[in-house]
């Protein structure tokens, strides 16, 4: 559904509300083809969807585009598309309209080698035990062989383990041998991958590891699986493949889980262990399903924890990042405290 909002009405010749996944983006779930993974929930049909019950059946493409060209006619007029509205990745700019995919996300959501308690498998294994697994590179092959698929955008992996998939050593050695970059995966780190290592080397790959600790206690908590040691392993192993110009390419990521791993006790430990293992890269998040709950009532603690983790990954020479939600979330804060700023001083008056 697409409903008018004068917030994204652009008064510059040429320039519309869109984004990167709107204009050239294509995601593979399990079970249907979209646009982009950021609107809605596993269980809707919220992601700006292209295909259902899809399990890798020929593509027409010329009704994917035109699905595209709807949405940007739309968007050009200041209507827009419902589960796009309020999106971090929406922004006014002078899209090229051109037909091509050069975003690109691999999102199985079948097979899996942990069991985090923060995700939506994990919590609702029906929703996922029907799925059915199809082959991603013979589509993939066709894209690239009818110009379809360019490099230049981001090809990223996630959904359950993609390390797990027959064919991510295929995919992965097929997209740096025909010269693509940007290669993004989030993974477990249980099992370590001689592609992704490669294309760490090359400077051609990034990969994030959802350690969310510092410890093997607590992991095992969060996880639980008793893969510890061998996740720290696997980072070890692939921050070697870093040069200096690549040195910020592996990272180990911290999920907050209030009640769980909120301390700065857990936090220290865990920065000390990327440090040792030789990352450059912190990044922070925190549990979807409690930051929706309590997102316009956040204690206090959970920013005095993620201004620490700021601090210390600072001390030490390391690069800091906050996914999406985290920053919207200290911009809404921002927000309230100019908002509280201008009425005391109206109080004052």
């Amino acid at each position: 559904m697409f409903v008018y909002n004068e917030k994204y009405v652009s008064k510059k010749e040429g320039y519309y509300y869109s984004c990167p996944w709107i204009e050239h983006g294509l995601v593979f779930f399990s079970c249907k083809l979209a646009m982009c993974c950021h609107c809605g929930h596993h269980d809707s049909d919220n992601h700006t969807l292209i295909r259902n019950n899809y399990v890798g059946q020929k593509i027409n493409w010329d009704r994917i585009f035109k699905i595209k060209d709807m949405f940007r006619r739309f968007h050009k007029k200041g209507k827009i598309n419902t589960t796009c509205v309020g999106c971090p990745y929406l922004k006014e700019d002078k899209w090229n309209n051109d037909r091509y995919i050069d975003n690109l996300y691999i999102s199985h959501w079948t097979n899996c080698n942990s069991k985090c308690t923060y995700c939506f498998a994990t919590q609702h294994p029906e929703e996922f035990s029907g799925k059915k697994l199809y082959n991603v590179l013979p589509i993939v092959k066709e894209m690239y062989d009818n110009g379809i698929l360019r490099a230049g955008g981001i090809i990223s992996f996630g959904g359950g383990e993609p390390t797990l998939l027959d064919e991510f050593e295929d995919l992965v050695t097929y997209f740096l041998d025909n010269y693509f970059w940007g290669i993004r995966v989030h993974t477990s780190g249980i099992l370590y991958s001689p592609a992704l290592a490669r294309a760490i080397n090359e400077i051609r790959g990034y990969v994030v590891v959802s350690v969310d600790s510092g410890s093997r206690e607590i992991f095992k908590k969060i996880k639980q699986v008793d893969c510890y040691d061998k996740v720290r392993e696997t980072i070890r192993k692939y921050a070697l493949q870093t040069t200096f110009l690549g040195r910020y390419l592996v990272s180990a990521k911290y999920i907050i889980i209030p009640g769980v791993n909120d301390t700065k006790e857990e936090i220290e430990k865990w920065l000390t262990a990327n440090y040792n293992a030789g990352l450059y890269t912190t990044v922070i998040d925190i549990e979807e399903t409690w930051y929706l709950e309590h997102r316009d009532n956040i204690p206090s603690h959970i920013f005095e924890l993620i201004q620490y983790a700021k601090k210390r990954a600072k001390q030490l020479n390391t690069n800091f990042e906050l996914y999406e939600r985290l920053q919207n979330l200290f911009e809404d804060e921002k927000a309230k405290h100019k908002t509280l700023l201008g009425l005391l001083k109206n109080k004052i008056k």
